[in-house]
């Protein structure tokens, strides 16, 4: 009886583990699906140029910052991220490195002075409209929706990234080459939700607006 017992419970083991195993598949199956039908969406994309609306929320503070801009993308590398007064700063992600510039003045540097964001730049721009493929040696994906568009979520595994990010995630047009929302969960509390407006697709972009401030 005891063996009888035994030998049942390694079948229902053997049976969950199977379970599990058809489930994960079948996960990697529907996120290898949505990417690849993202893929082909943005494939033949040059430009986006949309407006957005950037909520902040600071969890130390349990207050929320609210900030209007305009993105600029030319792919494969050049974003430009514009925040409107009264924050009245523009940001740009380029092979070069990254920039900033104010009313005050502007500055370039290398990516590794963009400070913790420093890891995540690159990734952000390839959410907003590069190959997301690219992202699965680094991030743990999945799909929690489909509702008017995809939705992709991305938990980290690498390390220089998991230390300040807890998740990202994208929402899609219904098209899937623009992109509707951007969240960014961080591993201090704080948190960020960017809402797109129309996103315009390739559109004449000036190279001159592209280009980040030189580093000094």
């Amino acid at each position: 009886m005891q063996r009888r017992s035994f030998l049942m419970g390694l079948a229902a083991c053997g049976g969950a583990l199977s379970i599990g195993s058809h489930a994960r598949r079948a996960r990697a199956d529907e996120v290898g699906d949505a990417l690849a039908e993202i893929t082909r969406a943005r494939a033949s994309v040059k430009t986006l140029v949309a407006p957005f609306t950037q909520e902040r929320s600071i969890g130390l503070l349990a207050t929320a910052v609210k900030s209007d801009g305009e993105m600029t993308l030319v792919l494969p590398d050049r974003l430009r991220w514009e925040l409107k007064p009264p924050d009245a700063i523009t940001y740009w992600i380029t092979p070069e490195g990254f920039g900033f510039a104010t009313p005050k003045g502007a500055a370039g540097a290398g990516r590794g002075a963009a400070g913790r964001f420093g890891a995540v730049l690159s990734d952000l721009l390839v959410l907003l409209g590069g190959d997301l493929g690219k992202l699965r040696a680094r991030y743990d994906l999945s799909i929690p929706s489909r509702a008017d568009g995809i939705t992709l979520a991305a938990r980290p595994r690498a390390e220089e990234v998991a230390k300040h990010v807890r998740s990202l995630e994208m929402t899609s047009g219904p098209e899937l080459w623009s992109v509707r929302r951007v969240v960014i969960e961080e591993r201090n509390g704080d948190r960020s939700v960017i809402a797109f407006g129309k996103v315009a697709r390739d559109v004449s972009v000036d190279p001159a607006r592209m280009k980040a401030p030189k580093q000094g």
